[in-house]
């Protein structure tokens, strides 16, 4: 079979395709013929015209239904054969969204993109590395890797479509280090939910890229989790000499924690955060979220308090809450408000919880990002100008300075690392 595999390209996070990169590896090892391009390319391949049997969309996150369907509706109509579209976004459907698709003749396909090909178990011990080709077609490669898949939490703002943990062979994922570094990227980043789930995993990939010579020690970054920093997974975390780890805390408040799903309490977060850092020295990433369902000023100063304790010692981006269809906290949106917006990216307030305002929200955002600033006169007039300004101003202002941020942050992924 002659396959299309495509997807929009991630323009604000510039991640690597990893659901096109895995499929198409996997399906040629079946014998399929595979392209992979970004949506954006198709209008420039006329000149390399090519029939295809079936042409598969992937979504990971979208703003809006109607960009996927008319997605989809331009691919059927450009290459006239079967189309299906997939991913993570295609399983918070509901029967009647997937009817419209499906009235358009288009099918949606909800689970494993494996399983929709060859309907048998993936054996991922023995999945098949990346294939250079990919990246070439791609004209683009960026920094993720995947060692894993699926999440053991059910954090209530997270839509976790992957239930079952399933590990990859350290051989595979040694391998698709090996060609990013070879194709110019100078760090890895580990998009596993949770790279320190067991502590035989990283000795695994430890023990695999040591032997393939991969020069790894201060170029891989990757989340841990606060009830993983176990006195075994230091030792590893340590080992592997990071760039940088990543902890998702979310909030400093203790009931907003529990609202969360999050299994600790913030106490806790702050000594294994300090025992992690003590203990390893490495450079840490902490994530919040603020605007939960049930987010009051009170839990906001929590959690700008909490933000203060650590700042001597850990890096923190803060992200609004987005609903996402699918998931506990959508749920208690609805509940709280009646009517919602799906979520869109985490630099824009798309649910305001009815105990606050959007301007309390954008203000404790701007605080606790930039809470350590000695500045004291351009604190002064930065908080001047958000009490003023209108909401669209302040919100214009933020996202592009957030959204640069990011852009330097991911950038860097592709320059010569320190040390």
């Amino acid at each position: 079979m002659r396959i299309l595999l495509t997807t929009r390209r991630e323009k604000a996070e510039q991640r690597n395709p990893i659901a096109l990169l895995d499929l198409a590896a996997y399906l040629r090892e079946f014998g399929h013929y595979v392209d992979c391009y970004y949506l954006d390319q198709l209008a420039k391949l006329n000149g390399k015209w090519i029939s295809y049997d079936l042409v598969g969309l992937s979504v990971l996150q979208v703003l809006s239904e109607e960009m996927s369907l008319k997605d989809s509706l331009y691919l059927k109509k450009k290459y006239g054969t079967h189309t299906v579209i997939g991913g993570k976004w295609a399983q918070t459907l509901s029967e009647q969204q997937k009817g419209r698709f499906e009235n358009e003749g288009i099918e949606v396909y909800i689970g494993q993109g494996e399983r929709y090909f060859i309907n048998q178990s993936i054996d991922f011990e023995s999945y098949p590395s990346w294939d250079r080709c990919d990246f070439e077609t791609l004209q683009d490669v960026r920094a993720d890797v995947m060692s894993t898949r699926g999440c053991p939490y059910h954090c209530h703002f997270c839509h976790n479509t992957e239930k079952k943990l399933s590990f990859f062979s350290p051989q595979r994922t040694a391998d698709n280090i090996q060609l990013l570094f070879d194709l110019g990227v100078q760090r890895i980043f580990f998009c596993d939910d949770i790279l320190t789930l067991r502590a035989s995993h990283m000795a695994k990939l430890y023990e695999g890229m040591k032997r393939g010579n991969i020069p790894f020690e201060n170029r891989t970054e990757f989340f841990t989790h606060i009830n993983h920093l176990q006195s075994e997974i230091l030792e590893w975390i340590k080992r592997f000499k990071p760039y940088q780890v990543n902890v998702g805390v979310e909030s400093g408040d203790d009931r907003m924690l529990d609202a969360m799903g999050k299994g600790f309490d913030s106490q806790t977060a702050y000594e294994r955060l300090r025992k992690l850092h003590d203990f390893t020295g490495v450079r840490i990433g902490t994530l919040f979220l603020i605007g939960f369902p049930g987010e009051t000023e009170e839990s906001l100063r929590n959690t700008l308090r909490f933000i203060e304790r650590i700042r001597p010692f850990a890096g923190v981006w803060v992200s609004y809450y987005q609903p996402v269809p699918g998931t506990k906290g959508y749920q208690m949106a609805m509940e709280r408000k009646g009517k919602i917006k799906p979520g869109r990216r985490n630099m824009s307030i798309s649910y305001v919880d009815p105990n606050l305002s959007w301007k309390t929200l954008f203000q404790y955002n701007y605080r606790m990002m930039d809470c350590s600033s000695p500045e004291r006169l351009r604190k002064i007039w930065i908080h001047r100008f958000m009490k003023f300004a209108p909401p669209l101003l302040l919100e214009t202002w933020r996202t592009i300075r957030q959204r640069n941020r990011l852009r330097k942050y991911m950038n860097d992924y592709l320059k010569e690392s320190p040390g």
